[in-house]
């Protein structure tokens, strides 16, 4: 993937240049590894260049619980990175992965300043993100949590027919509920008539 082709170095004079002054290193990840741990402090943001990663985090009994699905060319760990506070989650490769790591302090330096410029954008949209995801979770039972969601996803794809990122487990994490639980409230919904679905593709009727 070439610099310029990612979000961060959108409108830059020379993106390889602009890619030079962040200090990049290429790093390759199997399935299942941990790109970061909780706990531990990071200096760097990553660029997922491919594969796929989730955000996870431990809840009570100790158990892995899915925040956020990370896609091709999306950063991550920003927020740690850029703060200096240790990682409250770990990031997992749910598949082989390349990942492109940036040093946050060349970054914060304000050096390039179109890049800087980018990376505010990108931080301001996953904030709304993070809103969003509050939102559908205030909502009262787990079939309005559901709909929430689904709406938004709709919205965002602009058409009745769209994929969510995750799998049953991963939506069920997402909402903060029981992957049976959330299986009867689809099976539920698509009975009512109010949605279809196959596997991760829905469609709102």
């Amino acid at each position: 993937m070439r610099p310029e082709t990612l979000p961060l170095f959108a409108g830059t004079k020379d993106a390889k240049l602009a890619l030079l002054a962040l200090l990049p290193r290429k790093a390759e990840y199997p399935r299942g590894a941990r790109l970061l741990s909780a706990g531990e402090k990071c200096q760097s943001i990553g660029i997922l260049l491919s594969g796929g990663a989730d955000i996870v985090r431990e809840d009570a009994g100790g158990d892995p619980v899915t925040v956020a699905h990370i896609g091709q060319g999306e950063l991550f760990a920003e927020s740690f990175a850029c703060s200096g506070e240790p990682l409250t989650v770990s990031v997992v490769a749910t598949l082989p992965s390349l990942v492109l790591w940036l040093s946050a302090e060349r970054l914060l330096s304000g050096a390039e300043p179109q890049v800087t410029a980018n990376a505010l954008r990108l931080f301001a949209r996953k904030n709304l993100y993070l809103t969003q995801r509050i939102e559908h979770l205030s909502r009262r039972t787990l079939e309005q949590k559901v709909l929430s969601y689904l709406r938004s996803v709709r919205r965002a794809a602009g058409t009745n027919t769209f994929c969510v990122p995750f799998d049953r487990q991963g939506l069920a994490d997402f909402l903060g509920c029981d992957r049976s639980a959330l299986s009867a409230v689809l099976s539920k919904l698509k009975r009512k008539g109010v949605i279809d679905y196959h596997k991760n593709s829905f469609r709102l009727l």
